[in-house]
């Protein structure tokens, strides 16, 4: 569990980064006052939701899926469409889904290295097989491709006069 909450903290500290950095990669030069609140606190309630209900789900192998699905790629990607929306970036949706899958795919890789070093040092003991690390990336990819179909078409389009 502890490790669950490290990760929630990460993925606070990931929306952070990305609240100030979206707004210099795309080009924008507003006036960002700070990270919101209620972005912080929905990020640690879907987080716990999500815990919760893995952590219920009676066969271990499936619970484990669900996990990475929905904690290491549908939340990777809401945190960068929270940090996009916050941030109030204008983007292209293609533009906006290629660099978010690109940094919800760095953090799952993230999460499995970490997971090995953990691992080999006899810290905590996170899979059986060498597989479980693939199954744990395809997961977190199609909790990504998930969350990209929910929140991709609410990113705003630049003005074409921006262009």
């Amino acid at each position: 569990m502890t490790f669950l909450l490290f990760i929630t903290f990460l993925l606070c500290v990931t929306y952070t980064v990305l609240f100030y950095f979206f707004p210099f990669f795309f080009n924008e030069n507003k006036q960002v006052v700070k990270p919101k609140l209620f972005s912080y606190l929905l990020i640690i309630a879907l987080s716990i939701i999500g815990y919760y209900i893995s952590f219920n789900i009676p066969d271990p192998i499936f619970a484990n899926r669900f996990l990475h699905g929905f904690g290491g790629g549908f939340m990777a990607f809401f945190t960068c469409f929270l940090a996009a929306r916050d941030s109030k970036i204008t983007s292209g949706k293609l533009r906006f889904f290629i660099l978010s899958a690109l940094i919800v795919t760095a953090l799952g890789v993230g999460n499995e290295i970490l997971e090995c070093i953990l691992q080999y040092y006899n810290i905590m003991i996170s899979a059986d097989t060498i597989n479980d690390t693939w199954l744990d990336l395809i997961s977190n990819t199609t909790g990504m491709l998930i969350a990209s179909m929910c929140f991709v078409s609410f990113i705003s389009k630049p003005h074409p006069l921006e262009r």
